[in-house]
């Protein structure tokens, strides 16, 4: 197809656009250091909230400890472990 000036139009294909923008369901997250979160904040050690064990939030109780919000234990992390945190 050509318009006035003798150009090639683009086509209009909807079967072969691509574009698959995120889902406004899904869950952000953003990275930290376990260090550089306050005490009481939650935390996941997962970005993938379907992870199974690992996608079970995480309540930093001490500057070296967080509680599993699900078996209610205490685990020790290190300062420079990477966590996540939703947005």
């Amino acid at each position: 197809m050509k318009d006035i000036r003798g150009t090639i139009m683009p086509k209009n294909n909807p079967t072969g656009d691509f574009f698959n923008p995120p889902s406004n369901l899904s869950q952000d997250f953003e990275e930290f250091w376990f260090e550089d979160l306050d005490v009481n904040e939650l935390f996941w050690q997962t970005n993938k909230p379907k992870e199974g064990e690992a996608s079970i939030p995480w309540r930093k109780t001490s500057q070296t400890e967080g509680r599993n919000l699900k078996t209610q234990t205490l685990h020790n992390f290190q300062p420079r472990t990477k966590v996540f945190q939703k947005i």
